[in-house]
């Protein structure tokens, strides 16, 4: 029997909840998430105290998240405040009075803290090993540097994307003068930490105003891959999107396609502490992630029974998630994923193929995968599992290598896979769907193998002649089977793809 679980996020711009489902196998996923903009740290008086007019809002949002609790059996609820309660002389007494009203406690985070859940979430969403995190808050900004997938140093500057607004725009539009102003005083902030001078390493950004710049600059490419966790933008795109909305009039900013209607008057402020840190480290790639604090403070709480809070392997437990989600016969998948190795490893020493580990990766991805679209419907299964594959998260992966894994566990036939590559054609050259074909040829070779998901063909050897691939198999099965009826419907794809016939021969165990 699974339980929902929940993170609540009490930050200076907006108040979000996040309900998580964790089934009896061990997996877990979001089910739910609904946000609310307060700007709480606006309802700050000239004592630092929150008034009250910011209290009974953050009451009356809360005591709606309640009732979603509540209908969901939510079994616990862990609740996090940042910079703005932080600041707050009267924290105790506000947060003493929503507990009261709505049942909710909550644990105000230090710089620190937040620093490191936003860490946390990075490393087990991302094959991240070496580079930097930014996570802008409204009133905060949180920096951590990580190396061999490790935080080893981190800071949190007390500005955010509302705060420095309010400090340093006086107009609608901001001057050039309060430009060059408000990026001085970023980049004096980050030079007194000599840490933050690094060249050459990936900055990963979190936060809202991280995941309007993405949006943003995804509707200017007309981007065809619709995500966001990953995106990858160079320097000169950030700076392209920035030279693009700072002279726009709220009124215009609200017309912009991927900005937040909620964000529109902060978003500038934002964008300039991701530009003044991209210079001052020296780095030409920012990637975004759609995972942040409060999944941190989940992880931290799912993953503290065990020896350590780093997921070991991120792309292999998303994997395992969608399999036992999507309801994967596992003994089948593990065994057309070892016919896949077979087949992959004696077709590159014979000659036949020169890829190596990034492609191995993406068929073992395809083969445990390619049966979750049978959840949706059996009908047309290639397709649902296509769709799945590029629309549902895998953590770990880039777009491209989540696109390619789909269109390898997907395969059914040249004209499929070029319909269904269409859409994203500026994505992948024709070099890697070519890969993605002869890989998906391989998968349904070793699919054909285990047809009736019983694994009674053990073992499969390639030998190779002058003019003839030979594979035999050996198995409780024959020429008769319908192992071997399904493999003969392949024999045409391979000779297209690799150049040989193929010889098919049966061995007893």
């Amino acid at each position: 029997m699974g339980k929902y679980r929940a993170v609540i996020d009490m930050g200076s711009n907006s108040v979000r909840l996040v309900i998580y489902y964790e089934s009896a196998e061990g997996a877990s996923y979001e089910v739910d998430n609904i946000k609310n903009t307060i700007r709480l740290s606006a309802f700050l008086n000239e004592y630092n105290e929150i008034v009250e007019q910011g209290i009974a809002e953050v009451v009356r949002v809360l005591t709606q998240y309640r009732q979603l609790c509540e209908a969901r059996t939510v079994s616990s609820v862990t609740g996090v405040a940042t910079a703005t309660v932080r600041k707050a002389r009267n924290k105790d007494d506000f947060l003493r009075r929503i507990r009261e009203t709505t049942g909710f406690s909550f644990r105000v985070l230090s710089g620190e803290e937040e620093a490191y859940y936003g860490y946390l979430a990075v490393v087990n969403s991302m094959c991240v090993t070496e580079g930097f995190t930014i996570d802008i808050g409204g009133a905060s900004s949180e920096l951590v540097r990580i190396s061999n997938r490790r935080l080893v140093e981190s800071h949190s500057f007390p500005f955010g994307a509302v705060t420095l607004t309010r400090q340093f725009f006086q107009g609608e539009i901001p001057t050039t003068e309060e430009l060059a102003a408000l990026e001085k005083y970023i980049t004096d902030q980050f030079t007194s930490h000599p840490w933050l001078r690094e060249k050459e390493l990936p900055i990963v950004g979190m936060g809202g105003t991280v995941r309007n710049l993405a949006k943003v600059h995804q509707r200017m490419m007309r981007y065809p891959f619709a995500s966001l966790h990953h995106y990858e933008m160079r320097k000169y795109q950030v700076d392209a999107v920035f030279y693009y909305l700072k002279d726009l009039s709220p009124v215009q900013m609200q017309g912009v396609e991927g900005l937040s209607k909620e964000r529109a008057d902060i978003v500038i402020a934002g964008i300039v502490i991701i530009k003044a840190l991209l210079n001052h480290i020296g780095s030409e790639r920012f990637i975004v992630s759609n995972k942040g604090l409060r999944d941190g403070v989940y992880m931290e709480s799912r993953l503290k029974t065990q020896s350590s809070v780093l997921v070991e392997d991120v792309i292999e437990e998303g994997i395992r998630t969608l399999m036992i989600h999507y309801k994967v016969n596992v003994l089948h998948a593990r065994h057309v994923e070892c016919l896949c190795r077979t087949l992959f490893e004696q077709l590159a020493k014979e000659g036949l193929h020169g890829y190596g580990t990034e492609e191995w990766l993406l068929l073992s991805i395809a083969a445990h995968l390619h049966d979750i679209g049978r959840t949706i419907n059996l009908g047309e299964w290639q397709q649902h599992t296509f769709y799945l594959m590029v629309h549902v998260l895998l953590p770990g992966l880039t777009h491209k290598q989540r696109l390619l894994a789909a269109l390898i566990a997907s395969y059914k036939g040249p004209k499929r896979m070029q319909q269904l590559a269409a859409p994203y054609e500026s994505m992948i050259t024709e070099a890697e769907q070519q890969m993605a074909e002869q890989l998906g040829i391989l998968l349904l070779m070793a699919r054909a193998l285990d047809r009736t998901e019983s694994q009674q063909v053990s073992e499969v050897m390639l030998a190779r002649t002058s003019d003839v691939i030979i594979l035999h198999c050996r198995g409780n099965v024959d020429g008769r089977s319908l192992e071997a009826k399904t493999l003969e419907e392949h024999k045409k794809k391979f000779k297209k793809q690799f150049g040989l016939p193929l010889q098919i021969k049966w061995m007893k165990p």
